[in-house]
Parts: C-alpha cells; structure tokens; sequence
C-alpha cells in the first residue's frame, strides 16, 4: 500500500497546464504513490482525461472528487482529504510541477526516514509561455530557523506571523490526519489559502522540516504572485486567518502582535496605525533590511524544464 498521495486541487483548470503537472507524475522512476485530484465546481474538470493520461503511463491509483458547489480552496481540500487513504500527502496545482523523475522516490526515502510532520522541499520558479524558463524565486526568504538541526520554533512562528516569510502551497507534504484537522478548523472562515495552515502548526509548536533538494517547479507569473487584486484578495484572506488563531490561541502574544498589525487600519487612525506598524514589525529591523535587499536566486535545470513539456505533448 502506497505510503504518500499527490493531491492535485483546481479549480477551472488549464488543460495544457494541468497536461503538465500530469506529466511529472507520469515521469517519475516510481509508481508508489496514489493520486486524488479535488476539482472546486469547473464546469470542465477533465477527470476522463486525466485519468485516462494516467493509467496509459501505469498509474491507476487515481481518485476523483468534485467539490459542488464551488466553495473555495481549504474547502476543495478537506473534500479531497476525504478520498485518501495515505499517511502522507504532497500538493500540487495545475501549472506546477514535480521538479525531475526522481523527486517522488527522494520524498518516499525521506518520510520513510524522518517521518515529518509536515515538510517542504526547495522550488524552482518558472514563467510559462510558449517558451517556458527559470526565473528568480525560493521561499522562505529565511530558512534558516527551518533547519532540522537547528529548528528554533519561536523564530519559525516570528517570521510567519509577522514578517510573511511565506511557504508555498505547491510541494508540501503533510501528514493526512494533521492537515484534515486543519482544514476542519478552518472551513467556513479561511477560503483560499489552504497553505495558512502553516501558521497555525507553528503556533501550536508542529515542526515544519526543510529540505534542501529542489522538488518542484513553481509557476510564476499570475494570480497571487503579480496580480494586485488576489493579493488583496490574500490579505483579506490573511486577516481572516490571524481572527482565527486569535480566537484559537489568545494567549499567544504573536498572534496578538500579529492580529494587531493587521487589524489596526480598521480601528486605530492613520497615526497610531504607522505608530503601531513601527514598535510591532520595525521596518529598521535587521531581518526586514535583508529581506528588502535580498535577490532571489534563479535555480532550476532548463533541460528538465523542457523535458516535462515535451512529454505532456507525447
């Protein structure tokens, strides 16, 4: 029985894009792993294709759920949950990637060994196109509290509370149970930021372990990354989930720092807003400084790039 299930959550998805993510999975060195692609109400969801696609290059461990109506990501996660059966999962979206034929057989390696509560692997950011290319990009801004031998929880829980050292969504890997949990708690109030959930273990003191492989390729170019209304759209999400864990956690004084900051433009005048903005999250900080002054580095192999687009056209 499979130890590890990619989740594959979309909503109106791309078919050349989802074509792809596809593709990676069919080119990997291994088929010990099942999949569940959670749809959240398309009108064309192209599960007879999908599965179709799959089970020609051997991979028949496929389930398909269909969340109507559509109610949003945390939602179309907790609905996909459903259907696994693994202890582990590892999500994807149409459009990004498993990063080479080997990520999957280094995934099962490591959960065999570490057994991670929940973990993430290095990303390589990708523009597509026709012709699609590396670009610069890799969160989190700071890893170094993530390291396993190192790991500091308190400053894990600083910088993704206050400073949006954020994760990507794309190629993490939980434990079923603890992320079923999450999203448990988090329907109804969280809509499309199932990824948040990351706030909330460290909070509650869960490691989240790094690894220093490249496991996925991350598609840049749209939605939260350039486009000002979703990011909008983010932070009202963000708003949301900090209401949440100040309700779940109100003794934690980062999430009363938090709820603060992000709170304080709906209840304190302009004035005691920078006032409150500059003793919570010091823009002078040495942290802020470096994440103003960071470049991103560009990292991925264009070869392998090119090698999942060419197979999805086979």
């Amino acid at each position: 029985m499979p130890q590890l299930t990619i989740v594959i959550l979309q909503y109106r998805p791309d078919a050349g894009a989802l074509r792809r993510t596809l593709a990676a999975l069919a080119m990997q060195d291994t088929r010990d792993f099942a999949v569940v692609l959670g749809d959240d109400g398309s009108p064309q969801d192209y599960f007879a294709e999908s599965r179709a696609y799959l089970a020609a290059h051997g991979i028949t461990d496929v389930q398909t759920v269909k969340l109507m109506p559509n109610g949003g990501t945390v939602k179309n996660m907790q609905n996909a949950l459903r259907a696994v059966t693994t202890r582990w999962v590892l999500t994807l979206s149409p459009g990004d990637f498993l990063y080479d034929s080997e990520t999957l057989r280094w995934w099962l390696g490591r959960l065999q060994a570490d057994a991670p509560r929940v973990a993430f692997g290095r990303q390589a950011y990708f523009a597509p196109g026709s012709d699609p290319h590396p670009v610069p990009g890799e969160t989190p801004f700071d890893r170094t509290p993530y390291d396993p031998a190192h790991y500091d929880t308190r400053t894990v829980r600083r910088n993704l509370l206050l400073y949006d050292d954020g994760i990507s969504g794309a190629g993490l890997v939980y434990e079923r149970a603890l992320l079923q949990t999450a999203m448990d708690t988090m329907a109804g109030r969280v809509r499309l930021a199932e990824d948040f959930s990351l706030r909330m273990f460290a909070v509650q003191g869960i490691q989240i372990t790094r690894y220093d492989r490249l496991t996925v390729w991350y598609e840049y170019g749209g939605g939260v990354s350039t486009d000002a209304r979703a990011r909008e759209r983010m932070l009202g999400e963000w708003r949301a989930m900090l209401a949440l864990l100040r309700e779940k956690f109100p003794r934690d004084l980062t999430v009363r720092l938090a709820y603060e900051y992000y709170f304080n433009d709906r209840r304190k005048s302009r004035l005691v807003r920078g006032l409150v903005g500059r003793l919570i999250v010091p823009q002078s900080a040495p942290f802020k400084k470096a994440q103003r002054a960071w470049t991103p580095p560009t990292n991925g192999d264009i070869t392998i790039l090119r090698a999942i687009c060419a197979f999805a056209e086979k």
